[in-house]
């Protein structure tokens, strides 16, 4: 095996900040080098792998090739492996370092998230973190682009080139104000819904999952309310604009009005939701992989049960 290392270190970062970012200028500011610098490092890599990993727009800037992302992607494992070494000091094995970049496509991704990232980062002092909301589309398309390491999104519309771990299966229930008639079905058949005002959950994902939930059952619900965000759904409920069908729970039964909800159950055996974590394919960051780990073992705790609502149970 040769010990020439033909490229070096510079231009593997310069490569995938370029493809993180978009613009040969936008990466010259984020690692301080001139562009003509990052312009040359480009080159070089290209000229390495002999193929053509980046297409150059005058318009949209720089995008990567599906070889492109796949290459950005190994350089930033390569480039954290690298800095975990040189990081004179810390115990390999236990310390974790860097920023991890989080996408979600979850309503109450804040219900969770900061339940397992919290002691991340207390036992992690140099770990940062970057959340972003995105609807499953953009979600998908900014962790291929290589803006974002992890996201959590419904798995529906599938991109190539992310792999897929199941977190939870979720099942659609009845949300409705305390001591609303409809909380007296448990389960509640999907047809007494055309029977209220539906305040609906008007998202990407959501809307045409009601939809087909509704033809199904062969029901046209009266929409009294759409809106784009779970908090306004809940509070529209609470304060006694109808009932609504969502698919995850927030850890408490109250509004952002101080309004008291109940959860009912539908029907069994009505099409499921499901809640998968994604990353890029191919060999992760060690950052990556933990996080994961982590993720998925406290899907499987107690505490993640209280996010459903399936047959069964039914919480005030």
């Amino acid at each position: 095996m040769s010990d020439d290392l033909r490229l070096s270190l510079r231009a593997l970062r310069a490569f995938a900040t370029v493809v993180e970012q978009g613009s040969i200028s936008a990466a010259a500011k984020v690692l301080n080098i001139a562009p003509s610098a990052i312009g040359a490092a480009l080159d070089q890599v290209e000229t390495e792998f002999g193929a053509d990993l980046l297409v150059r727009t005058r318009a949209r800037g720089i995008a990567a090739t599906a070889e492109g992302i796949e290459v950005a992607a190994r350089f930033r494992a390569l480039l954290e492996d690298y800095a975990e070494l040189m990081d004179a000091g810390r115990d390999l094995g236990q310390s974790l370092s860097g920023t991890l970049r989080i996408g979600y496509y979850a309503p109450v991704a804040p219900a969770f998230l900061p339940q397992i990232l919290c002691p991340m980062m207390a036992a992690n002092p140099g770990l940062t973190l970057e959340l972003k909301e995105h609807d499953n589309d953009s979600a998908q398309e900014a962790l291929l682009a290589g803006a974002l390491d992890v996201i959590l999104f419904a798995g529906h519309d599938l991109r190539r080139g992310i792999e897929t771990e199941l977190l939870l299966e979720l099942p659609p229930y009845v949300l409705a104000p305390e001591g609303h008639e409809i909380t007296r079905q448990v389960p509640v058949p999907v047809k007494a819904l055309a029977d209220y005002p539906l305040v609906q959950l008007d998202l990407p994902l959501a809307r045409p999952y009601l939809d087909r939930l509704f033809q199904s059952a062969g029901i046209a619900p009266k929409v009294a309310v759409r809106a784009s965000s779970t908090e306004m759904v809940r509070g529209m409920v609470g304060a006694g604009a109808g009932v609504s069908v969502l698919a995850m729970r927030p850890m408490i039964n109250v509004s952002y009005g101080g309004d008291r909800l109940v959860t009912v159950p539908l029907e069994p055996d009505v099409p499921q939701l499901q809640l998968l974590s994604g990353r890029v394919s191919g060999r992760p960051r060690k950052l990556v992989s933990v996080f994961l780990q982590i993720l998925h073992g406290w899907m499987q705790s107690e505490a993640a049960g209280e996010l459903t609502v399936g047959v069964g149970s039914h919480a005030g």
